[in-house]
């Protein structure tokens, strides 16, 4: 399947549905970035599979690594480039909840009694992305924390998933490139996401707001 042009992908939302474009062009084909050597994302997926326990078939490339170009509302159209990013989306509901019970061990004792500035700070912001169906463990800090031992097994989430990410660059294929993740409880998660990404691009540029590259 040959790769959208930005004014291909400009047509194609005024002329197919927004599932269909997740499906065919987002969460399905041959990442951009890995174009010329389709083989890379096996690789990729085999070895993320691996370190976090997760099923390869529900880990795939997103975002300007995947069509080309930026899909995100505040970058649309920004081209992939050398330096770029490469963004991963991971679906596992066994992590997410593992993150959610553990906040919740942390948080129950002390829910009627209020918590200290620091604490509500950070719980208030896991609760965002509980909302919205998605953590990225590697931005999950600790410091200042009360009763940090509590929180153990999701610093140890994020210590595994820091390790998963960082050992591609032991792979020659990704020595050049930054590769990130975000974990999602569902497949549902991920699409209600992405398909309101969709929409707003779609709004910007029925409102010529988009950058004309």
């Amino acid at each position: 399947m040959p790769f959208l042009r930005i004014d291909e992908f400009r047509k194609l939302l005024q002329e197919k549905t927004l599932d269909d474009i997740l499906d065919e062009h987002i969460f399905g084909g041959v990442p951009y970035v890995f174009r010329s050597r389709p083989t890379n994302t096996d690789t990729l997926y085999d070895h993320l599979s691996k370190r976090l326990g997760v099923d390869a078939k529900n880990i795939t490339i997103v975002g300007s690594a995947k069509v080309g170009f930026s899909l995100s509302p505040d970058n649309f159209p920004r081209r992939f480039t050398a330096s770029s990013d490469i963004d991963v989306l991971v679906i596992d509901e066994r992590l997410f909840d593992m993150v959610w019970t553990t906040m919740l061990k942390w948080h129950y004792p002390r829910r009627t009694a209020g918590l200290p500035r620091a604490d509500g700070d950070w719980a208030r912001h896991r609760r965002r992305e509980i909302y919205w169906g998605w953590f990225s463990p590697e931005e999950i800090k600790f410091e200042g924390l009360s009763f940090p031992e509590v929180l153990k097994p999701v610093r140890d989430i994020s210590t595994s998933w820091f390790d998963a990410f960082r050992t591609l660059s032991h792979f020659v294929e990704f020595t050049s490139r930054d590769v990130n993740g975000r974990l999602y409880r569902s497949w549902d998660h991920a699409r209600l996401y992405h398909l309101d990404g969709l929409r707003q691009v779609r709004d910007l540029i029925a409102n010529g707001k988009d950058a004309p590259k």
